[in-house]
């Protein structure tokens, strides 16, 4: 009787499944220029603070078959982006065109390291859908892509990438608030911050980024 509670017990404990870290990114950045003049974006001044969070599950990604990139799934409601005193805004559920948004991880791709969010994988080249109307395109997108030294990652697993990178071993950005071809407001990169979910993070204002690469 004392063997079959004991075998028991050890079903029970191999049964408990594994959970996957929810794993928060925050995005800090300042205005540089705004080009809107109507809708929610024309009550956006230049020097008003950025603040964009998403999560994604750490288990939920796939690889790029061509570069050293690694693509996480956008969990979309868990998206805001505040501009000064607009916000928050989310982004457009489901996404038009049965589009998927990542957070893509790059690591030695090839000698350089970075960070973008996309509706794509591999590259930046189509950018999620935020629930405002454009003025050009049905909706404004958010384009947040910057790059690093290649020594700032160690693996593509994001568990392993968190924690916080501001202007230390920056080497390039592009972030904006764009409407089809147009760069409708311009963003000037602050920080990005990975954290597990549950991590209190808060947002800063550093000073202009632009000495970096003058």
């Amino acid at each position: 009787m004392k063997r079959l509670v004991i075998f028991t017990l050890v079903l029970s404990i191999a049964a408990v499944p594994a959970f996957a870290e929810m794993v928060r990114i925050v995005c800090n950045g300042t205005v540089e220029y705004n080009q809107v003049n109507s809708g929610i974006f024309a009550d956006v001044n230049s020097g008003d603070t950025v603040f964009a969070e998403f999560c994604v599950d750490s288990d939920d990604y796939m690889d790029s078959g061509t570069y050293n990139v690694r693509s996480y799934p956008v969990i979309l409601s868990t998206f805001q982006l505040t501009i000064g005193s607009v916000g928050p805004v989310p982004l457009v559920m489901p996404q038009p065109n049965g589009e998927t948004t990542y957070f893509n991880l790059r690591d030695n791709d090839p000698a350089a390291d970075g960070m973008f969010m996309a509706n794509a994988t591999e590259w930046p080249s189509a950018f999620p859908s935020l629930d405002e109307p454009g003025q050009i395109d049905p909706y404004f997108n958010f384009h947040w892509e910057v790059g690093y030294t290649g020594d700032t990652f160690n693996s593509l697993d994001i568990l392993d990438a968190v924690g916080t990178y501001d202007y230390t071993g920056l080497t390039s950005f592009y972030t904006v608030i764009g409407d089809a071809w147009a760069d409708a407001i311009g963003l000037e990169y602050v920080s990005m911050m990975i954290h597990t979910e549950g991590v209190a993070v808060e947002s800063k204002t550093l000073t202009s980024v632009k000495s970096l690469f003058e």
